[in-house]
């Protein structure tokens, strides 16, 4: 196990995170796509970061849902996020690319809500397993 490669992918789940938070605060309008998307990020990151630290190898995915059944081999208590990851995933293509699907700012509330449970979860897993950000 990579201590620092874990740790650096931790830091940068966060990085995501703490962008959506302080731009929400700070914009007016908020750039609701902008931040749906930050949230996936924050979430795929530390998804990755504890498929690292449990061994494995990286995927090359944006898709939450297959991350998330990789970790779910490791600890089977992260299917309590299977709601949030699918919902977010498919927040993924219209904050990226121009597209016929509206996202609302109560999509938006939701996608912090979903990525602070998911990020501060795992972190408190990696935590256990000596791994810090």
């Amino acid at each position: 196990m990579d201590n620092l490669n874990v740790a650096k992918w931790i830091k940068f789940a966060q990085t995501d995170f703490d962008h959506v938070i302080k731009t929400v605060e700070t914009h007016h309008p908020i750039p609701v796509e902008i931040m749906c998307y930050h949230c996936e990020q924050s979430i795929e990151k530390i998804l990755k970061a504890f498929m690292i630290a449990k061994g494995g190898t990286l995927t090359k995915t944006h898709d939450l849902d297959v991350l998330l059944e990789r970790c779910k081999q490791h600890s089977p208590d992260f299917d309590i996020f299977d709601d949030a990851c699918e919902r977010i995933t498919t927040y993924t293509t219209p904050s990226r690319y121009p597209s016929d699907i509206e996202l609302t700012e109560s999509d938006m509330r939701q996608a912090i809500k979903d990525a602070s449970k998911i990020l501060e979860f795992t972190k408190a897993k990696l935590a256990e397993m000596g791994f810090g950000a």
